[in-house]
C-alpha cells in the first residue's frame, strides 16, 4: 500500500521549495506464512532433484566404466516398468529435468492457490515442459485430467515417432492419516502439510495414448522414469 504525506519534506528538515515535490511512503507487507512456506518447499524439492540426477549421472558412468570400486553401491537395477535417468535418450533425459521442474512449479501454485494449475498457465509463466522450447520446437500439447485425488498432466505428440509423457500425482484421501514416508523422489509435500506421491512416466507409442486420465500407468504399458536411485515399484 502506498501513502502520499505532503510537506513531509519541511517536518523532516529538507528546504522546502517553490512546488515541493510529495513523499512516498512505501508500506512493506510480509509474505504470509503459508507464501513462504511454499517457497522452502520449492527450494527443498529443487535441492532434492540436482541431487537425484547427480547421483544418477554418478551410477550411469560407473556402469559404462564396468562397475564400482568396491567401497561404492552398485547401481541400481530397474524392474521391467522402470527406466533410469542414465539409460535414456537425451532428448529423454531433457524431457525428464523438465518434468520435475514443471511438477515443483505447479504443487508451489497448488499450495499458493488450492488449485492445479492449467497447462496453459503454466506455459503463460514459461515453465517447461508446457513453454515453447526453441530447442524441441514445442512438439507436446499437454493436458490437465483430474479424477478424486488423481491428477494427470499428459504430454502428446503428433509426431508418432515421439513417446508421450505422464506426470502423476495422487493426494491424500481426505481423512486419511498422515503419511510417514520420508521425502524423496516419489513423495513431495505441499505448503498445508500435506503428502503427494509423484512420478514421471514415458509410454513408447505418443500418438495411441487417449487423452484421459491414467490411473495405473504400468498396467496401461508406460515405463517409470526414475533419477536412478532405489525405488519401489508402485506410485501408490
Amino acid at each position: 500500500m502506498k501513502k502520499v504525506v505532503p510537506g513531509v519534506a519541511a517536518r523532516i528538515g529538507i528546504a522546502d521549495s517553490a512546488d515541493p515535490q510529495p513523499v512516498r511512503i512505501e508500506e512493506i507487507v510480509p509474505v504470509s506464512a503459508r507464501t513462504e512456506a511454499a517457497h522452502v518447499l520449492r527450494a527443498v524439492a529443487v535441492i532434492l532433484i540436482s541431487l537425484w540426477l547427480y547421483r544418477a549421472n554418478i551410477e550411469s558412468g560407473a556402469a559404462k566404466k564396468g562397475g564400482t570400486n568396491d567401497r561404492s553401491p552398485a547401481p541400481a537395477v530397474a524392474d521391467s516398468n522402470q527406466k533410469y535417468f542414465g539409460d535414456l535418450a537425451p532428448g529423454d533425459q531433457r524431457m525428464f529435468r523438465a518434468m520435475h521442474e514443471g511438477l515443483v512449479e505447479a504443487e508451489n501454485i497448488r499450495s499458493s492457490s488450492g488449485a492445479w494449475p492449467m497447462p496453459a498457465t503454466l506455459a503463460q509463466r514459461g515453465i517447461p515442459p508446457f513453454a515453447d522450447d526453441p530447442i524441441t520446437k514445442n512438439l507436446y500439447r499437454w493436458t490437465l485430467h483430474r479424477e478424486g485425488t488423481l491428477i494427470n498432466y499428459l504430454g502428446r505428440s503428433a509426431d508418432s515417432r515421439l513417446p508421450a509423457f505422464l506426470i502423476f500425482i495422487l493426494e491424500p484421501t481426505p481423512g486419511a492419516p498422515p503419511d510417514p514416508a520420508p521425502l524423496d523422489e516419489l513423495h513431495h509435500q505441499l505448503a498445508s502439510g500435506d503428502k503427494l506421491h509423484v512420478s514421471v512416466w514415458m509410454h513408447p507409442a505418443g500418438t495411441s495414448v487417449p487423452d484421459a486420465a491414467i490411473g495405473v500407468p504400468e498396467a496401461r504399458g508406460w515405463t517409470q522414469l526414475l533419477s536412478g536411485a532405489p525405488q519401489s515399484p508402485s506410485t501408490r
